[in-house]
């Protein structure tokens, strides 16, 4: 049986049938890698761990309650190119 798979765009995929699935992978591979996670000249931050916040002791003693990291001034990520 002959695969039927939707290709095209917005308004709405259409159905269009191929002659195998090889056909079907032929032409749905992406020419382009991966996109990174993150840019390049960046990296996670050593002291939150790319979490934005570290936790700490509540001042009564009960709980933990976050603060902003000052590493990464809460973004998560810093910059490696800076020495």
């Amino acid at each position: 049986m002959a695969p039927i798979a939707r290709a095209g765009t917005l308004p709405a995929p259409v159905p269009v049938r191929y002659p195998s699935w090889r056909a079907w992978r032929a032409e749905t591979l992406s020419a382009l890698p991966p996109l990174p996670l993150i840019a390049p000249d960046t990296a996670s931050c050593p002291d939150c761990w790319g979490q934005r916040r570290i936790w700490e002791q509540a001042r009564n003693g009960e709980g933990l309650v976050p603060r902003v990291c000052e590493g990464c001034d809460g973004a998560g990520l810093v910059r490696t190119d800076l020495a």
